[in-house]
Order: structure tokens, then C-alpha cells, then sequence
């Protein structure tokens, strides 16, 4: 009887939090951003690998200036990175690190990060809230849902696929009492193998909401992430800001 009493409990309290995810996304998709906005998209990344096929250390720092109104989304890469990058074109150097810095401008993740909503909906689209439960939020009350991804494999239309891969996504979302997230944690565990070939990855990526009278946006972003394969390692790290003007 208790155990009985314990699954009914449980499972109420799985309803509960999807209800709350149900609440909280209707509220993010309200936000439709149609003021103006002037932002700074900065980003810093780090990779390093090393093994078999490579030793190598890359360091990439940007920063643009974002603006976001009834035209669209526009933004400026700064004068003296464009400098830079035609003074390495002209002394023909080794390290072309300006413009390796504006090839790696992604105009997709610039607009994410001012406009987060349908990039948070997807997010957690697909996943189960595991448990809900007030608690206390860099001193604020809040509540924290934690959330697991369903595990369904797709497989690709006329594709072949070979070995096995297993992948775990968990979740801690925190929300206000608006409905309005406040930061999630995410992190992954990934591994995969065909006989004697083996690789991992695991990653964690921390986000840190905000919102105006109509925006729903990701104020800051840290990822951390390493993994092996074929006799090679990785770690990669980066940290995004948007600043609002």
C-alpha cells in the first residue's frame, strides 16, 4: 500500500510540473520582441586538442555591436578587427587570427541571444519534468523544475547506421513566480562505439535569462565540454554575453 501510494504521489507530481512547463513556455512565447533594440553580442572560445592527429590551441575573442527593429537584425563587426584582418591578408601571416575571428561570426546565434524565445521553446520541447520544488534563487524565491530528455532514435532516411550510441540530457530550469525562466543548467553525456572504437563527450552549459516588457532573451552563456575518440582528446570552453543599451 505505501509503495502504491508513493508511485501515485510521484506521478502527481510529474503532472504538476508539466503543467508548470505548459505555463512557463505559454509565457515565454508571449514575449514577441517587436521593440527596438541596441545590443553588444560578445563571445570568447577556447579550444584545445591533442593526440594523434593534432596538437592545437585556439583562443577566439569577438565582440559586435547588435541592433534589432522592424527591418530586421543588423550588426557591426568593429573597424580595427577588419583592419587587422586586411594587415594579416597583406603580410601574408602564418596566424590569420582577426579573420578567423570574423568567419566564426555566426549571425544565427547573435539573433538567439536577442530573441530567445522559440530558441527556449525547442529547448525544452520533448523533455519530462522529474520534480518540482520551491527553493531560494541568488536570494529570490523561485522554483526549480528539473527536466530529463526522452530518449527516442531517429533514424535517418536512406542511411546506414553502424554501432551503438547512448546519450543522457538532464536539465535544472529555474523559474520565477511570473513563469519567466531566471537561468537553466544543462548538461550531456554522450558515448558511442563499434567494436574496438569507442568516444565520449560530456558538456555542461549554464544560462543565465532576462526579459523586457516584450523580449525574452539569454543574458549569458558558459559552456564546458571535453571528449575522446580514435586516439584524440578535446576541451573546448566559451563564455556569451548580450548587453542591453
Amino acid at each position: 500500500m505505501k509503495r502504491l501510494l508513493g508511485v501515485v504521489c510521484a506521478l502527481v507530481a510529474m503532472r504538476a510540473g508539466a503543467d508548470t512547463l505548459f505555463d512557463v513556455k505559454a509565457t515565454v512565447n508571449r514575449l514577441a520582441a517587436k521593440t527596438p533594440i541596441h545590443a553588444t553580442f560578445a563571445l570568447q572560445r577556447n579550444v584545445k586538442t591533442a593526440g594523434r592527429f593534432a596538437n592545437d590551441t585556439t583562443a577566439r575573442t569577438l565582440s559586435v555591436e547588435v541592433t534589432h527593429d522592424a527591418n530586421g537584425v543588423s550588426f557591426v563587426i568593429p573597424q580595427p578587427l577588419l583592419d587587422k584582418a586586411s594587415q594579416e591578408s597583406h603580410t601574408h601571416a602564418e596566424d590569420n587570427a582577426a579573420q578567423s575571428t570574423i568567419d566564426s561570426i555566426s549571425p544565427g546565434s547573435i539573433v538567439d541571444a536577442i530573441d530567445f524565445r522559440d530558441r527556449f521553446i525547442s529547448m525544452v520541447e520533448g523533455r519530462t519534468v522529474t520534480e518540482e520544488k520551491h527553493v531560494v534563487f541568488r536570494g529570490k524565491p523561485a522554483r526549480l523544475l528539473v527536466l530529463k530528455l526522452s530518449s527516442v532514435k531517429r533514424k535517418h532516411k536512406n542511411s546506414v547506421e553502424i554501432g551503438e550510441s547512448k546519450s543522457d540530457q538532464r536539465m535544472n530550469l529555474w523559474i520565477g513566480d511570473d513563469n519567466l525562466p531566471l537561468a537553466a543548467e544543462q548538461t550531456e553525456k554522450t558515448t558511442a562505439g563499434f567494436m574496438m572504437i569507442k568516444a565520449t563527450h560530456e558538456g555542461r552549459t549554464s544560462y543565465t535569462f532576462a526579459h523586457t516588457a516584450d523580449r525574452f532573451f539569454v543574458a549569458r552563456v558558459e559552456t564546458n565540454g571535453s571528449g575522446s575518440g580514435l586516439g584524440q582528446n578535446f576541451e573546448e570552453s566559451s563564455v556569451q554575453t548580450v548587453t542591453l543599451h
